[in-house]
């Protein structure tokens, strides 16, 4: 597959190279072999309906050779082979006069489905599935042998979520469902309980903050711990608020909770409630950055021909520096049943703390062990003859005090960026017959990483994109070489030993896949059986001791053209996670330069120009990943000063153009002004009948003014004996105040005069 060289520049994809920037803006160029999704499209198969979504549950049943797929308002069977033929699908439709109903009652249109929640088989010929039934839970069941519809429906409440999008988990044993959900349509009641059976058989947990504190459930599984089944146990994973840290804020941690298959509950204490019921808290915790991952988001049960081998892989997450940090951490089920068979705890009022209680406090038997024959034995035939002191106390101390820590007490992969969602684990046995744990987790964006766990941690070997936009993988399901993802608008068929994808000796062994070989005849990566004539080396990835030397072209120089002052990232992604990379530069400043894990940053001076070469070794080999020369863009640096002359010479003329527009406006506005005026004063004289310029009869004289008489002194301006001023009634003669005052023509100020100038 031929890599073209691709350079980002200011968020925009060019294939040229043509790269300038004299603003000082991010220049970052990468080699990337095409379009990622449309080389996924090449290796995967897909399934989906034009009028269905929101594939989220599926199941596997081998012996029937089907792929069965909960999804909005049907079921389907697919072929395990290949799910985009032979498709058969359920129609179960809520009825529009429910649907109405329930957009009546303030929901939303989209919730008002039948969201499919629980598919599993109850028995070999019959599924029993249950969907939300717009906020009305209902269950059924369906013939495997029809497959034409849901038959004897009824209430799903205790058994299904009320709502689309609310956490839950359910598991069949022995054709019982155990589900944990919420029990009311508001969803503040939390339950786990045996949800099928009898009415003596339906046991549940008491309703206290002490047994469930607003639970999130993540999943559950059944495990038979015993030959004759009265020692097996069924597990519930989920995240609460936890009541033994004292803190103002609540604190949710993660939790692991167990019951007894064969709990029927006490006789007075605790009736038709669990007697087995015991939880303890799961430790995901980086020592390396101090980081505690609380939040848990997914379980998968990796299981052993013993189950004393099973393994908990679980994902969690945590926020820290203002993201979200991923991380996948493993549990021994010795490790749980270790903690479950430890010290309790309990919260003493008189001290208000929380402690552990003594061994001399705990009854006999031991409360929350399961009814066994050595117990039958002692006359306690089922959890129906335990004393009642023994539920009292595990009805009061149902926590644990030893939490539950992960193997190798840390987390196998810690992954920020992109928040993992879905986590699904197989075992793959190399060529020497070791057998490695092989992670699948899909993240919130549509990836799929693949990792594999060697030695104490796991590295990612693999990213693919599985959707042409961002959405969440929701499920993900195992059957032997394929890998069944589900998601809101499709389902997707992986095959998980793509070892052809592998073109030579060095990326074959390099990709440490259990599942992959390289094979000498046929000088090919292959799917090993065990053959002895094949390479393969998980744990070295020696290459220099196994691979015949090969010449392979080194990738070509890709010329980056930048300004001075520009900010640039040469690009080196490593081959594998243990790829160890170092840099050939021109400039031997190395405070210049910031060595990233996925390449080089720096910012251009003159002394920067030149040849970069990034070398990655592996395995003891070492080879040339990418190679840059950086020169000056001179065609792109004059292009770019033409575009800014030539923004000069638009911005001159718009400026001009403005200061025009706003001249001729002020023009238009004091002439309209001035003709405001002058008609205001034309109305005046048609008024009063005087026109000012003609009159020469009135003035403000400089001369002195002799009075006549008293009265002439006590007003500046002489009057008739009428009372009028030279003919004028008084009425425009205002008086302002004690030494001047104005004469006033029809209401505008003609002479302004004071004592000493009349």
């Amino acid at each position: 597959m031929q890599l073209m060289p691709r350079f980002l520049v200011q968020g925009v994809m060019t294939s040229t190279g043509q790269a300038d920037n004299n603003l000082g803006y991010v220049i970052s160029c990468c080699f990337q072999s095409g379009d990622t999704y449309k080389e996924v499209q090449e290796i995967v198969r897909r399934f989906s309906h034009t009028t269905v979504s929101n594939y989220s549950i599926l199941l596997v049943a081998p012996q029937l050779r089907t792929l069965y797929v909960g999804a909005k308002d049907a079921i389907f069977a697919l072929s395990l082979d290949s799910i985009d033929q032979h498709a058969k699908m359920i129609e179960w439709k809520v009825p529009e006069h429910q649907r109405l109903s329930c957009t009546m009652k303030g929901k939303k249109e989209a919730e008002c489905h039948n969201y499919i929640r629980i598919l599993d088989f109850a028995s070999e010929s019959h599924l029993f599935v249950c969907g939300t039934y717009a906020f009305d839970p209902q269950c059924g069941f369906i013939n495997v042998a029809s497959f034409s519809g849901v038959e004897h429906q009824d209430t799903g409440r205790g058994k299904c979520p009320f709502e689309p999008m609310q956490r839950s988990a359910a598991v069949m044993a022995d054709g019982v469902l155990y589900a944990a959900t919420v029990n009311n349509f508001l969803g503040t009641e939390p339950i786990i309980s045996r949800a099928t059976g009898t009415s003596e058989e339906r046991i549940r947990t008491e309703t206290s903050v002490t047994w469930l504190n607003d639970p999130n459930f993540v999943g559950s599984t059944f495990l038979r711990e015993s030959e004759s089944g009265e020692d097996d146990k069924i597990y519930f994973f989920f995240t609460e608020t936890a009541r033994e840290y004292d803190f103002y804020e609540k604190v949710k941690v993660p939790r692991v909770a167990r019951v007894c298959k064969g709990d029927l509950g006490g006789l007075k204490t605790l009736q038709k409630r669990w007697t087995t019921f015991l939880k303890t808290q799961l430790i995901c915790s980086d020592p390396k950055t101090r980081t505690n991952f609380n939040l848990l988001k997914d379980v998968f049960t990796l299981r052993s021909d013993n189950w004393t081998s099973t393994i908990f892989y679980g994902l969690f997450s945590a926020h820290r520096d203002g993201g979200e940090v991923s991380a996948v951490c493993a549990y021994s089920i010795r490790d749980v049943q270790k903690s479950m068979s430890g010290r309790f705890k309990e919260f003493k009022r008189d001290c208000e703390k929380w402690t552990s209680v003594i061994a001399s406090d705990v009854p006999e038997p031991r409360p929350g062990t399961c009814i066994t024959n050595s117990m039958k034995l002692a006359g306690f035939g089922s959890s129906l003859t335990l004393p009642d002191r023994v539920l009292t106390f595990v009805r009061d101390h149902p926590l644990m005090d030893q939490p539950v820590r992960p193997l190798e007490h840390a987390p196998l992969v810690v992954q920020r960026g992109a928040p993992y969602h879905r986590v699904a684990v197989h075992r793959v046995r190399s060529l020497t017959g070791t057998d490695y744990d092989v992670l699948f987790l899909g993240t919130e964006d549509g990836h799929l990483h693949k990792a594999v766990k060697i030695g104490p941690t796991a590295a990612i070997i693999e990213d693919l994109t599985l959707f042409p936009e961002p959405r969440p993988v929701q499920n993900l399901q195992l059957h032997q070489s394929w890998l069944y993802v589900g998601s809101s608008t499709d389902v997707i068929q992986v095959n998980t030993t793509a070892c052809e994808q592998y073109g030579s000796c060095h990326d074959c062994i390099l990709s440490r896949d259990p599942a992959c070989a390289w094979s000498r005849e046929l000088g090919a990566c292959v799917v090993h059986q065990g053959q002895s004539e094949l390479l393969q080396d998980i744990t070295s990835a020696n290459i220099s001791g196994l691979c015949p030397k090969e010449m392979e072209a080194g990738p070509v120089m890709a010329e980056v053209p930048v300004s001075l002052g520009a900010r640039v990232v040469l690009p080196c992604a490593p081959p594998s996670a243990w790829s160890v990379c170092t840099w050939q530069r021109p400039s031997p400043d190395a405070h210049a330069y910031t060595e990233r894990r996925d390449g080089l940053e720096f910012t251009v001076t003159a002394a920067m120009l030149g040849d970069y070469v990034c070398q990655c070794t592996e395995g003891g080999v070492g080879a040339t990943a990418a190679s840059y020369s950086l020169v000056w863009g001179s065609g792109t640096t004059s292009a770019w000063q033409e575009t800014r002359r030539s923004y000069s010479i638009v911005t001159g003329l718009v400026c001009f153009l403005l200061g025009l527009v706003l001249g001729c406006v002020g023009c238009f506005f004091l002439d309209w002004r001035r003709r405001e005026r002058q008609q205001r004063e034309l109305i005046n004289r048609e008024k009063n009948g005087l026109d000012l310029m003609q009159s020469n009869t009135t003035s403000c004289s400089h001369e002195p003014h002799t009075p006549s008489s008293p009265e002439d002194e006590r007003h500046p301006l002489a009057t008739t004996k009428n009372g009028n001023l030279n003919g004028f009634p008084p009425l425009y003669i205002s008086e302002l105040d004690k030494d001047q005052a104005r004469i006033f023509l029809a209401g505008a100020p003609l002479a302004k005069c004071d004592e000493t100038s009349i």
